[in-house]
């Protein structure tokens, strides 16, 4: 597989037997990695690579490394700096852990960042809600979407809550929520990811890509409404999980669905009501629904931990993620080739 950037990174020479085959080590600081192979890139052009730690061999060495985006504004790269030193200090089992951040210079006059991400199987939400149509039937079920978004408000209520040593609050928030950052183990375990890297795909959106495709789509989960932008960034967190969770409910990607022009504003409350009247939901969640996609800062799911508590009442035990996977999976591999059925190819 092609790697990319490696050609980029300080090479570390190692000794080689002449019937071996040869292997590609390189130094990030003070530690070094083997590089294994490519996993593409993410929508907004960060090229991602498989890499292993050289003195862990299992499979708790591998790892991920993300060319990060430059921005041109200082105030942009700062910002980029700032998340990723609070997310090199946070630990929570329903966020994807950033490892290692640095900043080299593969040439003269320009300095590349690149994060060190822990590295899970599985498959995004996105992709998984691209499968609908393949598998003619919605991929995931009632309980198990509730249960997705039911983990990742834990992680966010990990985020808002943050506070330092002296009980200050850092007031950290996500401000990325979709489905394409949201990444399912085969385990049943959800990881959101991409806190920390933030402004790199904000300078993928905005300046790497002056025409990308999906700066319409991004408006559905974070609208332009004036009234969203008095809300704290924590609430908007909330909206945007709202919104993948209806997506999971309705099986299919919203974007998929006529009415884009409104997205701007972000999804209207007659279409919610539209969509929700379509679904056969348990008694309850509907209301949910609504009071999360609310444009304020009171009621019994204003918070991550609301939400979470609101949602597990409609997880069925037993029935996890991790059911719902191992059919997905089964489904898959019969359905479509080994080749679209890799679950790298949608990293």
């Amino acid at each position: 597989m092609m790697m990319s950037f490696l050609h980029e990174l300080p090479p570390v020479r190692r000794f080689r037997l002449p019937f071996t085959r040869r292997r590609h080590f390189f130094a990030l600081g003070r530690l070094v990695y083997e590089a294994l192979g490519s996993l593409g890139a993410r929508e907004t052009e960060e090229p991602l690579m498989l890499a292993r730690l050289e003195h862990l061999p299992g499979p708790e060495g591998l790892c991920v490394i993300e060319r990060l985006h430059r921005s041109v504004d200082s105030r942009r790269c700062q910002s980029l700096a700032w998340e990723a030193t609070h997310a090199l200090r946070l630990s929570h089992p329903g966020l994807l852990q950033m490892r290692q951040f640095a900043i080299l210079q593969p040439r003269p006059h320009l300095e590349q960042p690149y994060a060190v991400l822990e590295y899970v199987g599985g498959r995004s939400l996105a992709s998984v809600l691209r499968l609908s149509a393949v598998l003619e039937r919605k991929p995931l079920s009632v309980a198990a979407a509730c249960d997705i978004a039911a983990q990742v408000a834990d992680a966010l209520d990990h985020l808002h809550t943050r506070s330092d040593s002296r009980g200050w609050s850092w007031a950290l928030s996500h401000g990325d929520i979709s489905p394409s950052l949201i990444w399912l183990t085969p385990e049943g375990r959800v990881k959101l990811v991409g806190f920390g890297t933030r402004s790199s795909r904000l300078v993928g959106r905005s300046e790497r890509r002056r025409e990308w495709a999906g700066l319409c789509r991004e408006a559905l989960y974070f609208p332009c409404d004036p009234r969203f932008q008095e809300l704290p960034p924590c609430r908007v967190d909330l909206y945007s999980l709202a919104v993948v969770l209806l997506e999971m409910l309705l099986g299919q990607p919203l974007w998929a669905l006529d009415f884009s022009s409104k997205w701007r504003l972000g999804l209207p409350a007659e279409e919610v009501e539209r969509l929700l009247r379509g679904l056969r939901l348990p008694s309850g969640l509907g209301d949910v629904i609504r009071d999360a996609m609310r444009c304020d800062s009171s009621g019994a799911v204003s918070t991550a931990a609301g939400l979470r508590r609101a949602l597990r009442l409609y997880t069925r035990e037993g029935r996890g993620v991790a059911t719902e996977l191992g059919w997905l999976e089964r489904e898959v591999t019969w359905r479509v080739s080994p080749w679209e059925a890799n679950p790298l190819s949608s990293a």
